[in-house]
């Protein structure tokens, strides 16, 4: 297992994503257990250490009046099969957490990486990969723990710095925000069908695709190396709340803002990566419902009515994709009224 054989028939490359039964964010526990699991180890309440830290993306400590330090670890599964990649991918997705707390200066990791014996020629390109892309970060790879694991795994301890007036959480949302996503979404699909090697299968796949499968799948890599920093840096003065898309969806994480934030939230637009929603029907996994798990995906950031003009400059002048996805309500819960939605090609 964990090989397959080149079109020239000469090499073997080793495929990651054949070495997992679960893949990228898709791995993570999800939002229902999580909540259970923490409810019964007693982690619900705050910290008097801490600004904030259980059920947020990250924890922030106030080291002075003017710095706080903010701290994060993620790690998952391969959701693509070039090792490199698979290490850029690593590494946006853990720094994304940090950045969707406002945090994007003085960025470290300290990696946490797991690979099978039969791997281990891979770690090198991993650890390229996360280096080169926290490089890109203005960050920078500060040691880190790696181990023997029968699935593949790779991410980081992220620590970050920012004022603490410039901080973010997910429960600043006030009814008539405006909400804004910057990435598109549909990263669970694209590379779910990069997956599929039955030939059978590979042909229905094809078909219900409108356009070539390598092209969504590349897109979706774009997407998922971009990282958040300019993001972040963009809407930071304007926002109220933000967390970053990942492994519960755009609905999933709608409604932990929702609840911590004791508001209601309504999307009304979803912005999808071309080809993806026939591929997710075809899959089961939820797109158009905002339920596909995302991995490294984008900001989703409240803003007031009065800021909306003005964050839009921001993430033009950064060149910076958003979309204005929905609103903030009095109300509770997510709800999805009147949905379009758009399906973007780089």
């Amino acid at each position: 297992m964990g090989t397959d054989t080149a079109a020239d028939g000469d090499e073997e490359t080793t495929r990651l994503t054949e070495y997992t039964e679960l893949h990228g964010c898709s791995c993570k526990v999800g939002q229902s257990d999580l909540d259970s699991l923490l409810a019964d180890a007693g982690l619900t309440g705050d910290s008097d250490a801490l600004l904030f830290g259980v059920g947020e993306d990250a924890a922030a400590r106030k080291l002075t009046d003017e710095l706080a330090l903010v701290s994060t670890v993620d790690f998952f599964t391969p959701i693509v099969d070039d090792p490199y990649d698979f290490g850029r991918v690593a590494a946006c997705n853990a720094a994304s957490d940090a950045f969707a707390t406002g945090a994007v200066e003085n960025v470290d990791c300290l990696v946490v990486l797991g690979l099978p014996r039969e791997l281990t020629d891979s770690a090198a390109s991993i650890l390229a990969g996360m280096a080169d892309a926290l490089d890109a970060m203005d960050g920078v790879i500060a040691g880190g723990h790696t181990i023997m694991s029968p699935w593949p795994f790779a991410g980081g301890a992220i620590s970050a710095t920012a004022r603490p007036d410039a901080l973010l959480t997910s429960q600043g949302a006030s009814p008539g925000d405006r909400l804004y996503l910057t990435k598109p979404l549909g990263t669970q699909p694209a590379m779910g069908a990069t997956r599929v090697t039955d030939a059978q299968f590979v042909e229905t796949v094809t078909d219900a695709a409108d356009r070539p499968l390598d092209s969504i799948a590349s897109e979706a890599i774009a997407w998922m190396t971009t990282p958040n920093r300019d993001a972040t840096l963009a809407c930071r003065e304007y926002a109220t709340a933000a967390t970053d898309i990942t492994g519960f969806g755009l609905a999933g994480q709608s409604r932990v803002m929702a609840d911590r934030s004791n508001v209601g939230i309504e999307l009304t637009h979803l912005p999808v990566i071309a080809g993806t929603p026939a591929l997710s029907t075809l899959f089961g996994y939820g797109l158009t419902d905002g339920e596909s798990a995302e991995t490294s995906g984008g900001l989703f950031v409240s803003v007031p009515p009065a800021a909306t003009d003005a964050v839009e400059a921001a993430f033009d002048d950064a060149s910076v994709f958003y979309r204005a996805v929905g609103r903030v309500t009095g109300g509770s819960g997510v709800t999805l009224d009147d949905l379009t939605l758009e399906e973007v090609r780089s």
